[in-house]
């Protein structure tokens, strides 16, 4: 335990070393994803904005978040005008223009949810689905199987608020969603509460901040991102982050991607309860 407590102080040492001339640099976040990254007022808030500052102050990089909508989030990467992006699932095409660092912010899955009282007893598969509509947001990936059948009769919506407010309102048969989103609107919405039941889990898929492949300074961002990140995987502020955005059934939903197991073996001791509005 001693050489991990060691291990852990020669770490903050380092992300000193990286941060001794860092200046304020910006990085673009879409700006409607709740509880991923939104607007309220004027501000970015969200599970991955907190997640993604607290990276980035564990290696004492200052970062401005410019939020616009995840198409040019995506675009303005691609051609090197901002040195980042979030939040971003992999694809071949991505996987050709941008840089992606080794940890993903998390992971998570798709679920197919039902009304309670329309939910069918027998178990639910994705061939049960075709004939049926589905509301979910547009340019959403929830696994080959299901993206691929062309027989399900998909309701794209403005939101995944909009999806659920549909089910209950029984306009359509399911809802397609992020379970992140889904936990968070649970939480969020009492009048959500035992409305819903999932009856199918898709594929999960990781969501990165990426990074871009001709700006300047990505290459030594992405370093001080993944070492930051992997900080503070190691310590209980990671948890405490989904905690606060997705309640305590969402928070167990992660998975931990330590920077190193060593460093995810140390844990500090336990701090103040964190919230949304605090610094991690």
């Amino acid at each position: 335990m001693k050489s991990v407590f060691v291990l852990f102080l020669l770490l903050l040492l380092l992300s000193a070393s990286l941060s001794a001339h860092s200046k304020p640099i910006k990085i673009l976040v879409e700006d409607s994803w709740p509880p991923f990254a939104f607007k309220r007022g004027d501000h970015a808030v969200g599970m991955s904005v907190d997640i993604v500052r607290a990276a980035f102050k564990n290696v004492g990089q200052q970062v401005e978040l410019v939020q616009v909508p995840y198409t040019r989030c995506i675009a303005q990467t691609q051609n090197g005008r901002y040195v980042a992006c979030f939040n971003s699932a992999r694809s071949k095409e991505l996987d050709e223009s941008v840089i992606f660092p080794k940890d993903p912010l998390f992971k998570s899955k798709g679920l197919i949810v039902a009304n309670t009282i329309t939910a069918k007893k027998k178990p639910v598969k994705i061939k049960d689905l075709e004939g049926n509509s589905v509301a979910l947001p547009a340019e959403f990936p929830f696994g080959k199987e299901f993206d691929e059948n062309k027989s399900i009769n998909r309701v794209f919506t403005s939101s995944d608020l909009t999806s659920l407010m549909m089910l209950k309102s029984n306009r359509v048969s399911f809802a397609a969603i992020d379970e992140y989103v889904y936990y968070y609107y649970l939480k969020t919405k009492p009048e959500f509460k035992n409305q819903f039941q999932v009856v199918l889990e898709l594929s999960e898929e990781p969501i990165y901040v990426h990074f871009s492949k001709s700006h300047k300074e990505s290459k030594e961002l992405i370093k001080k991102f993944e070492l930051g990140l992997g900080m503070l995987k190691a310590s209980n502020g990671y948890n405490a982050i989904l905690e606060d955005w997705v309640g305590m059934k969402g928070q167990k939903r992660v998975q931990i991607f330590s920077f190193s197991p060593k460093i995810h073996a140390f844990e500090p001791a336990p701090g103040p309860a964190l919230n949304s509005d605090k610094t991690y």
